[in-house]
């Protein structure tokens, strides 16, 4: 596996994800009479700077389509993070960001089953798809060597079988990889600053690694 040179490292990327989570705790427009009781979602703005940090990191020209409505053969529409389409209008890699899976407690390898059959069954087809800002059509083909690629932000809160989960999943299918980028302290916690955060979490470098020789193949 090679070493990757960091345009964006992953630290400065999970100092960027630590203050999208404190910024969550604020109402997005200041009045000292509005306050919070939950934190606002930072799904959005988590993609956004995923596809930043994969974009910068990679050296090839390509284009990164976040949260985007794609048909896919025979299935319903899916709602890809990340889509990266290469120049010649191949589309190799997809991305999920999931910030933990709390929710998801019989853990993941059921999900990336599903995803590991999906991701074959559209290997080599057509789509086409409507961007967001201008509604402007774009076509491409999935390669054959279409991978699915699933990033969980933290081990924490993400269950008992995170860990088993990612061994068999990467172990037993081809079409999906799944990631554990950091572990310990959760990049949502309210015990510690942002800089404090930073010092203490356990940022899991070789998963960065890992994914961006996949990706910059």
């Amino acid at each position: 596996m090679k070493n990757i040179e960091y345009k964006m490292s992953p630290k400065e990327y999970f100092r960027k994800i630590i203050e999208l989570y404190h910024q969550s705790r604020d109402p997005k427009y200041y009045n000292p009479n509005i306050k919070r009781g939950r934190s606002s979602s930072i799904s959005s703005e988590l993609e956004d700077l995923t596809a930043l940090f994969i974009a910068l990191n990679n050296p090839n020209q390509c284009s990164y389509f976040t949260d985007q409505p794609m048909q896919f053969q025979g299935t319903t529409t899916k709602y890809p993070d990340i889509v990266i389409q290469n120049k010649n209008g191949l589309i190799k890699d997809l991305i999920d960001v999931k910030t933990d899976i709390g929710w998801n407690r019989g853990g993941m390898y059921l999900f990336c089953k599903e995803w590991e059959e999906r991701i074959e069954s559209i290997k080599g087809t057509k789509t086409s798809f409507k961007q967001g800002k201008d509604k402007l059509t774009t076509d491409g083909t999935f390669s054959k060597q279409l991978k699915y690629h699933v990033l969980v932000v933290s081990k924490k809160n993400s269950g008992k079988l995170i860990d088993t989960d990612h061994i068999n999943v990467n172990k037993d299918f081809k079409n999906v990889c799944l990631y554990l980028l950091s572990d310990g302290v959760h990049p949502n916690n309210y015990k510690y600053s942002i800089s404090e955060t930073i010092k203490n979490i356990n940022i899991i470098e070789k998963e960065f690694n890992r994914l961006l020789s996949c990706i910059n193949k």
